[in-house]
């Protein structure tokens, strides 16, 4: 139970920094950056709620899938403009993205 309270309080350490980035990096108004806030605190929520009350395995994914929906409304402006970031970096920074996120995916998951 330790390693998993450790693991989620990383994940949602990540999913804060990535969300600090996104503001900065964008020069996000209120508006954008409350929808980038709130799909952020959806995400965490979600990873708090599933360690404390595990869901069955159909609820679980009705959840999560209820969480992008709403994540990709609030922040679909948000999402245009990374991902046209996303398609002018270099190859090698594209490989390590996808790596990355594919990886932290897979390992979040499994723990949890």
């Amino acid at each position: 139970m330790t390693f998993s309270i450790v693991f989620c309080i990383i994940v949602s350490a990540i999913i804060i920094s990535k969300a600090r980035d996104i503001i900065r990096r964008n020069a996000l108004d209120l508006k954008n950056r409350r929808g980038l806030v709130t799909t952020s605190g959806l995400a965490i929520l979600f990873l708090i709620t599933n360690l404390t009350m595990p869901y069955p395995q159909s609820l679980y994914w009705f959840i999560l899938l209820g969480i992008m929906f709403t994540g990709s409304i609030l922040s679909f402006k948000i999402l245009k403009k990374e991902y046209s970031r996303f398609r002018r970096l270099q190859p090698k920074a594209v490989c390590i993205n996808v790596l990355f996120y594919s990886l932290l995916i897979v390992v979040t998951s499994i723990y949890i």
